[in-house]
C-alpha cells in the first residue's frame, strides 16, 4: 500500500455514501464510490482498492456477493471489507464473515466508530502486504541460484518437467543445451575463487543474451548452464547453441589484472528420441553428449543420437 490509502465506498443509498465520504474526509483517503455491486465489481478489477466498505441490501448484486467474488481474487492483492448492514440483520452478518468479510458496521453507525475501524483495517493491510512482500521475496530466493541470479537447479528441474509433460502431451518437440565450462578448475586456480564467480556471473548474461525470450536459463550446476528450448527440434536448437558458444569464445574475461579466454563444451539433447520416456533421460543425453565433447578436445558442440554427432560451426559436422 503505498501513497494515500483509496477506499471504495459500495451503497445504492447516496445519502449513505455521501455520509461515510464526510465522515472520511480530511484524513488523509482518497474516496472513491459505487452505485452497486457490479459498478463495485467492475471498478475493483480494474483498480483494486486498499478498502471496501460495502452495503450489504443492494439491486442488481448484493453486497455478500460482492465478498464472495472479491475474495476470489488472487490472494497476493489482499482487500479487506467492512460489511454495512441495518443492526439486527445477524444473518447476513454470519454470512458475510464466512464468505471472508473482515469486520462489520451496523447502520446507524457513530463516525468515531467508522474511522476507527477504517484505520484497524488499513493496518491490516499495510501488514499484510509487508507479508505478502516478504514471501515473494523468499519464494524467487527459494528458487534463484545466488551468484547468477538464474534459475537454480531446483527450479530448473520443474521447469523442465512441466515443459517436458507439455511436450509429451501436444507431441512437441523439446531441445535442450546443457552448456559446460572447459577447465574452469584451471582458471580457479590460476585466478582465484572471485574471479571464477565472475566467470560464472558474466557467462550467465552472456548465455541468456545468446538465447530466444521463450528460452530457459539455468544454473545446473558448478560449472555447467542448462538452456530449456520448447517447441524446438535439433534444427532449431543447433543456432542457439552456435550463438552461445561463439558468444564465449569472443569474450575476454577481465578483472583488474586477471584476464582469461574461455571455451565451452556444448551438449545437446531433444525430445522425441529414441528411449527418451522422461526428464532424466533426457538430461543423461545431454550430459553424454557434453562428455563426448570433452572428448573430442572441448570448445565444441555435440549432439546426441544414436551415435554422437559432433557439430562444428566452422565446418562440415562429421560423424564419430
Amino acid at each position: 500500500m503505498e501513497g494515500q490509502p483509496k477506499i471504495l465506498v459500495v451503497d445504492d443509498d447516496r445519502s449513505m455514501r455521501n455520509l461515510v465520504k464526510e465522515t472520511l474526509e480530511g484524513l488523509g483517503f482518497v474516496i472513491e464510490t459505487a452505485n452497486d455491486g457490479v459498478e463495485a465489481v467492475e471498478k475493483i478489477r480494474a483498480a483494486p482498492p486498499d478498502l471496501l466498505i460495502l452495503d450489504v441490501m443492494m439491486p442488481k448484486m448484493n453486497g455478500l456477493e460482492v465478498c464472495r467474488i472479491v475474495k476470489s481474487f488472487a490472494d497476493d492483492n489482499f482487500i479487506p471489507i467492512i460489511l454495512v448492514s441495518v443492526k439486527d440483520d445477524i444473518g447476513s452478518k454470519v454470512t458475510g464473515l464466512k464468505l471472508g468479510a473482515d469486520d462489520y458496521l451496523a447502520k446507524p453507525y457513530n463516525p468515531l466508530e467508522l474511522r476507527a475501524r477504517v484505520a484497524s483495517m488499513l493496518r491490516i493491510k499495510s501488514l499484510q502486504d509487508k507479508v505478502n512482500s516478504k514471501r515473494k521475496q523468499l519464494e524467487a530466493l527459494s528458487v534463484t541460484d545466488d551468484l547468477t541470479g538464474l534459475c537454480n537447479h531446483r527450479a530448473m528441474h520443474q521447469r523442465l518437467k512441466d515443459e517436458f509433460l507439455r511436450a509429451q502431451r501436444y507431441n512437441d518437440p523439446l531441445s535442450i543445451l546443457l552448456v559446460d565450462i572447459d577447465h574452469f578448475k584451471v582458471i580457479n586456480d590460476n585466478h582465484g575463487q572471485l574471479f571464477g564467480d565472475l566467470v560464472l556471473t558474466e557467462l550467465a548474461k552472456l548465455i541468456s543474451g545468446a538465447v530466444r525470450e521463450t528460452d530457459s536459463v539455468a544454473r545446473y550446476g558448478g560449472e555447467e548452464f542448462l538452456v530449456i528450448l520448447p517447441q524446438t527440434h535439433f534444427s532449431g536448437c543447433l543456432p542457439v547453441a552456435e550463438r552461445v558458444w561463439r558468444s564465449v569464445a569472443q569474450r575476454d574475461f577481465r578483472e583488474g589484472k586477471n584476464a582469461s579466454k574461455l571455451t565451452v563444451s556444448v551438449g545437446v539433447a531433444f525430445f522425441p528420441s529414441k528411449n527418451v520416456t522422461s526428464v532424466e533421460q533426457l538430461l543423461a543425453n545431454a550430459d553424454q553428449a557434453v562428455a563426448q565433447a570433452k572428448r573430442e578436445g572441448r570448445n565444441r558442440i555435440c549432439l546426441y543420437q544414436h551415435v554422437n554427432y559432433l557439430y562444428n560451426p566452422d565446418a562440415a559436422g562429421d560423424h564419430r
